[in-house]
């Protein structure tokens, strides 16, 4: 099946606009992917929150892609690692901020937690509590999300 230059499957192309976020905003857009519980989906992840970054914002370069894209990349490992199922990805951009979360059906709590300096790993959540501009866990019918925020600017 051939790919587009971004790496996703033609039949991940993104809404322009999806009117039904949650809150009913106009404005708003939202994809989400539900991704394989293997390794590669942390890279799939990247490329996806490439896309939807230059599809939705026109933004392609700077700090916010690749940052969003390193907090994402955080997340699915997180989630392979010690979560449950396969991960899904939910990006919405509304006003200026670009909202990131995976979901897995683990229930148990995640938090961020200082770690030793000859530590090689448990630095994921620490990264994403100092690179976001807010963080956090809330429960879902399947299991939890963690999320994180960005400002955006094209």
């Amino acid at each position: 099946m051939p790919r587009r230059p971004d790496g996703a499957f033609p039949w991940e192309r993104l809404p322009a606009v999806d009117d039904a976020t949650d809150d009913g905003m106009p404005d708003a857009r939202r994809a989400s992917w539900t991704l394989p519980a293997e390794a590669s989906s942390t890279s799939r992840a990247r490329r996806l929150v490439r896309a939807a970054l230059r599809d939705w914002a026109g933004i392609a370069y700077g700090e916010v892609p690749e940052v969003a894209e390193l907090l994402v990349s955080e997340l699915v490992a997180n989630v392979l690692r010690h979560g449950r199922g396969e991960p899904v990805l939910t990006l919405l951009l509304r006003d200026g901020v670009l909202r990131c979360e995976v979901e897995d059906e683990a229930r148990v709590p995640v938090r961020a937690r200082d770690r030793s300096p000859d530590d090689e790993g448990g630095r994921g959540l620490l990264i994403v509590e100092s690179l976001s501009s807010s963080w956090g866990v809330r429960p879902t019918s399947r299991g939890k999300a963690v999320w994180f925020e960005l400002a955006v600017r094209p």
